[in-house]
């Protein structure tokens, strides 16, 4: 149970729980667009894609790249279920951008059908490569 005006704040990988923090804000990346979270929200359920999230712990605006998946928040938890997470300070930004541009390159060579299982892959790739640089950059 979060403390009053905050947010439990929970990430679950296929490894398992990965963050479990109290947050005073949320913001997240979905399919549908970013979305924000404060204590209070109603119920909502909404599908992940890879990208920033952020959140506010101890008065501090924290960062991590997640990977797609789903997210339910409610008024007094979020919960996000992701293949992929990492926090910013363990990403490297050098390597960050070396992986955005293999994996770009990688997609602009491909040859095959774009609705193959190879392209959706490549795709899929460069969608978390994104995410890792874009949390790297974030402040």
């Amino acid at each position: 149970m979060a403390t009053e005006g905050l947010l439990k704040l929970e990430v679950a990988t296929p490894t398992g729980l990965v963050l479990s923090t109290e947050a005073s804000a949320v913001q997240a990346p979905s399919v549908e667009g970013e979305f924000g979270v404060l204590p209070g929200h109603l119920p909502l359920l909404a599908a992940l894609k890879a990208g920033v999230l952020s959140y506010t712990e101890n008065g501090e605006q924290k960062f991590a790249a997640v990977g797609a998946g789903f997210v339910e928040a409610g008024p007094k938890s979020v919960l996000l279920l992701t293949n992929s997470f990492v926090e910013k300070s363990k990403i490297k930004l050098e390597e960050a951008r070396e992986e955005f541009a293999s994996a770009e390159k990688a997609l602009a060579e491909f040859g095959g059908p774009i609705d193959s299982h190879d392209a959706k892959e490549l795709v899929q790739k460069l969608e978390w490569a994104r995410a890792r640089l874009d949390t790297a950059l974030a402040s």
